[in-house]
């Protein structure tokens, strides 16, 4: 079912909470590794929620903006930096916000929620001088293996679309005329075997297995799909 983004949550007390915040590192360091003099360059994250990904952002050198359309995460988001109201179910004020451009776009887990993705990653793109940074849940995940793949249950209300890597490349690629620069992950959570360890060891263990070995055994069935595209 779907839940309203948190407005505060506990890396610490949560293992949800970590990884939360977990791909927005995974896709920045991705993004430090091909632009790692940042200072000065402009960054519009699209979604912006809390603000995570604007804080790790400036505190790498960006000049950060956001948009999103709850009130609340534009209130916590403008520690950061400027803040746009965007409407949600369309691209909103997408319009007005051509009028610049960012050297850096990204949405995390933004895209599985709108009517058109496909247009709203056109905008994106109009929006970015180079670089836009995206992540969207993984259908390929390991931890349902054992569960029906028909179960309601297990899905999220508010998500209306769904990719594993390829499908992922297909739109961004050959419909949105983007170019792959590359792929990364946060974390693999296996069946049974994860649970085992957060009953055994507790979830710090948990954490250092998920994103570690399980995450270097299966890169592809991570939570998130995480990609750096640019223009072509």
């Amino acid at each position: 079912m779907s839940e309203h983004l948190p407005y505060i949550i506990n890396e610490a007390e949560s293992r949800n909470h970590f990884y939360e915040t977990l791909w927005k590192r995974s896709a920045l360091d991705l993004l430090n590794k091909y632009n790692n003099n940042p200072q000065g360059m402009t960054f519009l994250d699209y979604g912006c929620g809390r603000g995570e990904t604007m804080r790790l952002a400036q505190d790498l050198g960006y000049e950060v903006t956001g948009a999103d359309v709850d009130d609340v995460c534009l209130e916590l988001s403008g520690r950061w930096g400027a803040t746009i109201k965007i409407t949600a179910g369309d691209t909103g004020t997408l319009p007005d916000l051509l009028c610049k451009k960012f050297d850096v776009v990204t949405c995390f887990h933004v895209l599985e929620h709108v009517p058109n993705p496909l247009a709203l990653l056109l905008q994106l793109k109009q929006l970015s001088n180079k670089y836009l940074l995206l992540a969207v849940p993984n259908l390929r995940q390991l931890h349902g293996l054992r569960r029906s793949p028909y179960l309601l249950n297990d899905i999220n209300m508010g998500h209306l679309q769904g990719w594993d890597h390829g499908h992922f490349l297909n739109i961004t690629t050959r419909h949105a005329g983007l170019k792959l620069v590359e792929w990364t992950s946060d974390t693999v959570i296996l069946p049974i075997l994860s649970e085992l360890v957060v009953r055994t060891f507790g979830m710090h263990a948990a954490i250092k297995c998920e994103t570690g070995l399980f995450r270097k055994w299966f890169p592809y069935h991570s939570i998130s799909i995480i990609g750096l595209f640019e223009q072509t």
